[in-house]
């Protein structure tokens, strides 16, 4: 079970594509700009989550009994009840082609929203059918631009503002999978090798059982059968919880987004 890193793969080469586009972008020529803010330090915060409403636990079976099934049956538990969550948040780390990637997301059916960073350079997300929505920190656009000069002028001309993307252009396709939870979630969990289980413990404060194969091990809630955490090789790991209890993100006021069009993309 790899954790998935084609999506956070993605992430770096969207942002790639955002940063040549707006290098490509004159502001004293963008009539779709506007007036340039003056630039002020920009720096990411989480967009703001709706307070999470605590559910009633649905009915389990007892510890004992989905501990006792084969490797094979828990899996198949853990699947189907992933697929059964209506939302959830992810948190955690992974590398991907030598870049740290961490990120703190939460999705919803039809919507994700968070914060990921790239060694250490932090950017918010908010994804909504075919649109993304991404607010770029100060530090993400020194990291990428080599140039001061040219780095000053790209903040200046975003000015801390969201940049509005759709997502039906092939180099930002990946950013999909952070639309939906079915679409990056519910397909996290495919084994690699075999898999056998480990013995139970407490993982995040559940009691929960392992699941190992080559990859890595998933730990499994016992009295659920939800996903509590998956762990990969060297210290890449995502936790699960809010199971149901995320709602759809919005989308951010117009008066705080530039259009990606704007920047050459």
């Amino acid at each position: 079970m790899l954790i998935r890193r084609t999506a956070a793969g993605a992430m770096v080469g969207v942002l790639v594509v955002l940063v040549a586009g707006c290098q490509g972008s004159d502001p004293a020529t963008s009539d779709a700009i506007g007036t340039t803010p003056t630039p002020t330090a920009t720096s990411v915060t989480p967009p703001p989550s709706p307070v999470a409403t605590p559910t009633k636990p649905s009915p389990s079976t007892p510890v004992s009994t989905i501990a006792g099934l084969s490797a094979t049956k828990i899996l198949a538990k853990a699947q189907a009840a992933a697929k059964a969550a209506t939302s959830v948040r992810m948190k955690g780390s992974m590398s991907d082609d030598g870049d740290k990637v961490v990120l703190d997301i939460r999705l919803a059916k039809t919507g994700g929203q968070g914060t990921m960073s790239i060694n250490g350079a932090a950017f918010s997300l908010i994804v909504l059918d075919k649109t993304a929505y991404l607010k770029i920190s100060d530090k993400f656009w020194r990291a990428q631009i080599d140039s001061k000069a040219d780095a000053d002028a790209v903040i200046a001309l975003v000015g801390g503002r969201w940049i509005k993307t759709p997502l039906t252009d092939k180099d930002l396709g990946e950013l999909a999978a952070f639309a939906s939870k079915p679409k990056f979630f519910d397909t996290l969990f495919e084994p690699t090798g075999t898999l056998r289980k480990t013995a139970p413990r407490t993982v995040d404060g559940v009691a929960a059982i392992g699941l190992r194969d080559t990859d890595g091990t998933l730990w499994v809630d016992t009295a659920t059968g939800r996903p509590v955490r998956l762990e990969s090789s060297g210290t890449d790991a995502l936790t699960f919880t809010e199971y149901n209890q995320v709602t759809t993100p919005k989308a951010p006021p117009a008066s705080q987004v530039i259009d990606g069009k704007a920047l050459g993309m």
